[in-house]
C-alpha cells in the first residue's frame, strides 16, 4: 500500500483571510478543551489578550455542554482527556456544531493521528512544543477567518436569494402585486404569518418564499398538513415523544417544533387542527416551550410560525370551531391569495414554466403546448387553480410523444369537464348516447376547436374508438351496453355502405348470416330503408 504523503502545514505568517482581504473578528468565542490546568490557563491568557472570549472546559462532558451554547467559534481539543478516546469527542463536536472551527492540540507529532483527525473535520493542529503559544495565537486568527469568509459567502448567497426571491412565484399579474409588497415587508420581520387562499394557489410556495427571503433563511423550513394527520397522530408529530411515551415508542422522536428551532414551521390547512391541539399550540407561541409526549422537561424552541388555511377562520372562531386567542397568535400578519382565475396573465407563464419542469422529469424534448391548448388553459375557470394546472401538465406530458402538447395529450377527465360532449349534444340537438353516431361530425369538430375532430381520425381503430367513446360518455351514469355499442356500429357500416349487405358483412368481418341473425334482434330499432336512417 502507497505511504501517505507528507502533510504541508500552513506558514506561521500567513494568514488565511489575506487572500479574500477579510478582517478576522476580534473578540469571537474559543472554547480550551485542555485537562492540564496550567496548559489552559496559559491559552486563556494569551487568547484575552488578544480580544477573544475563552471558554474552559477539562472533559468531554464539559466541552459537549459548552459548545451548545456558543455562536460559532473556535475550538482548541486536547484529545487525551479521560472521558473520550481517539476522536471520539472531535465527531461529537461535528454534530453539534459542524460551523465550529476544531483545531486538534497533541502532546506528540503523530502523523496517523493528525491525517484521521483532518479527515474527520479538524480544521488544523498544533503540537504542544516550544512555539505553542505563537501556533495558538496565528492558527486562531485562521480559523476565524475561515469563519468570516464563509459567513461571508453565506451573505451573498443570502443576499442573491432575496434578489431572486419571486422567482418560484412565476407572476407578472397585478393580483400578486400584494402579495409581493407583503414579502417585501415581512423580509426583515419575525412575525408570525396567517395566508389565506383555495386550495392550490400556492400557499406553501409563498411560505417557503417568505422564509428564504427573511432573517430565517439559513436555518430549517418544516412543512406539516394539519388535515392529513389523525389528530393523536398529529400531537406526538409537532411535539415529538419519549421512548415508552406509548406502545411502539421504542425511542425518542424529535418533532416539527424541536426540527425547525431557528427556522420556520409551516403549518398547512391550521382550521383543521382540533381545540383541545390548538391550547397546545398556543401555549407554545406564548412562551416558546412545550413537552414531548410523555416527557416533563419543558423544551424551549425558537420557531417562527407561518400557517395557512383555505376556511375563513374569522368564522370558525365566530362559531366556536377555532379559539380566538390561538387566531390573533397566528394572524400578526395576513397574506390572502388570490385565485388562478384572477391570474389569467399568469397562466401562459405557469405553462411554460410547469412544461419545462415536467419535460425534465419525463426525460422528453418538450416545448410547449399547441395554440389550441393555451386557448383551452386560458378559457378554464381552474377550481383547482395552480396545483390543478400543475397536475394537468404533468399528466399531458406523460402522453405526449412530440414537441408539443396537443389537445389529444390531455386528460380526456379535463377536456370533458371543460368542454364536456355528451352533456352538451344533448343539450343542443336532444340526442342520446344510443343515437350520437348519428351526430355529423362537422359539429364535434367545431366544438373542440378542429382539435378533437383530428385527434379522432389519428392513430389506429382502437385508439379512434377510444377517444371518440372518452369523448361521448364523460360519465359512468352514461356507459353504453355491448347491445348499443354493437348496434351503433352495426348502423355505421350500413350508411357508409349504401346497405349493401354483402359488403357490409365483409367489413364487419363477419358472416352474411350473423349478419341477417344481428339485424333480426334489432329490427325494431333498425330501419332498413335510407330514408328511416
Amino acid at each position: 500500500m502507497a505511504s501517505e504523503p507528507p502533510l504541508q502545514r500552513r506558514p506561521l505568517d500567513t494568514p488565511t483571510s489575506s487572500a479574500m482581504g477579510l478582517v478576522p473578528p476580534v473578540g469571537g468565542d474559543v472554547l480550551i478543551v485542555e485537562d492540564d490546568r496550567d496548559v489552559s490557563t496559559l491559552i486563556e491568557k494569551l487568547l484575552t489578550r488578544e480580544g477573544h472570549r475563552c471558554i474552559k472546559a477539562q472533559s468531554a462532558y464539559e466541552a459537549l455542554v459548552a459548545v451548545r451554547t456558543m455562536p460559532p467559534g473556535v475550538v482548541l481539543l486536547d484529545l487525551s482527556l479521560p472521558d473520550s478516546q481517539d476522536l471520539e469527542l472531535l465527531r461529537k463536536l461535528q454534530q453539534v456544531e459542524p460551523r465550529h472551527r476544531i483545531v486538534i492540540m497533541t502532546a506528540y507529532d503523530n502523523l496517523d493521528i493528525v491525517i484521521g483527525a483532518t479527515r474527520a473535520g479538524a480544521f488544523d493542529f498544533i503540537t504542544k512544543g516550544p512555539d505553542l503559544t505563537e501556533r495558538v495565537k496565528v492558527t486562531v486568527r485562521n480559523a476565524f477567518a475561515a469563519i468570516a469568509q464563509e459567513q461571508h459567502v453565506s451573505q451573498l448567497a443570502t443576499s442573491l436569494a432575496r434578489r431572486d426571491r419571486y422567482t418560484s412565484l412565476i407572476s407578472h399579474s397585478s393580483a400578486m402585486e400584494p402579495v409581493r409588497a407583503a414579502i417585501d415587508r415581512l423580509s426583515h420581520s419575525r412575525v408570525n404569518v396567517l395566508i389565506s387562499g383555495q386550495s392550490g394557489t400556492g400557499k406553501e410556495v409563498v411560505a417557503r418564499t417568505i422564509h428564504d427571503s427573511g432573517p430565517r433563511a439559513q436555518g430549517p423550513f418544516v412543512a406539516i398538513n394539519c388535515a392529513g394527520i389523525p389528530d393523536t397522530l398529529l400531537e406526538s408529530e409537532l411535539f415529538g415523544y419519549e421512548r415508552g411515551a406509548f406502545t411502539g415508542a421504542q425511542n425518542r422522536k424529535i418533532g416539527k417544533f424541536e426540527a425547525a428551532s431557528g427556522g420556520t414551521l409551516f403549518l398547512d390547512e391550521i382550521g383543521e387542527m382540533s381545540l383541545p391541539l390548538q391550547a397546545k399550540l398556543l401555549r407554545v407561541l406564548q412562551d416558546g416551550r412545550f413537552e414531548r409526549l410523555g416527557g416533563n422537561t419543558l423544551v424551549q424552541t425558537d420557531t417562527r410560525i407561518i400557517a395557512a388555511t383555505n376556511r375563513e377562520l374569522l368564522g370558525m372562531v365566530r362559531g366556536g370551531n377555532f379559539r380566538e386567542d390561538l387566531f390573533y397568535r397566528l394572524a400578526v400578519f395576513t397574506l390572502t391569495l388570490p385565485p388562478l382565475l384572477e391570474r389569467k396573465g399568469d397562466i401562459a407563464l405557469l405553462v411554460e414554466h410547469f412544461v419545462k419542469q415536467s419535460a425534465r422529469e419525463e426525460s422528453k424534448s418538450i416545448k410547449g403546448v399547441t395554440p389550441e391548448v393555451m386557448r383551452l388553459f386560458e378559457s378554464h375557470p381552474w377550481p383547482g387553480n395552480v396545483r390543478q394546472l400543475q397536475n394537468i401538465i404533468a399528466r399531458s406530458a406523460l402522453q405526449c410523444d412530440t414537441e408539443t402538447i396537443a389537445l389529444r395529450d390531455l386528460p380526456a377527465s379535463f377536456v370533458q369537464e371543460l368542454m364536456p360532449l355528451g352533456a352538451h349534444m344533448a343539450e343542443t340537438s336532444g340526442h342520446t348516447p344510443r343515437t350520437l353516431e348519428t351526430v355529423p361530425a362537422p359539429s364535434v369538430v367545431a366544438h373542440h376547436e378542429n382539435d378533437v375532430g383530428a385527434q379522432l381520425r389519428q392513430g389506429s381503430v382502437t385508439d379512434r374508438l377510444n377517444a371518440a367513446l372518452e369523448f361521448a360518455f364523460p360519465s359512468k351514469d352514461l356507459l353504453p351496453t355491448v347491445e348499443d355499442l354493437e348496434r351503433a356500429g352495426i348502423r355505421l357500416a350500413m350508411r357508409r355502405l349504401d346497405h349493401n349487405m354483402q359488403l357490409t358483412a365483409l367489413r364487419l368481418n363477419i358472416s352474411r348470416a350473423t349478419l341477417y341473425r344481428r339485424l333480426d334482434q334489432t329490427e325494431s330499432s333498425l330501419p332498413r330503408r335510407p330514408g328511416d336512417l
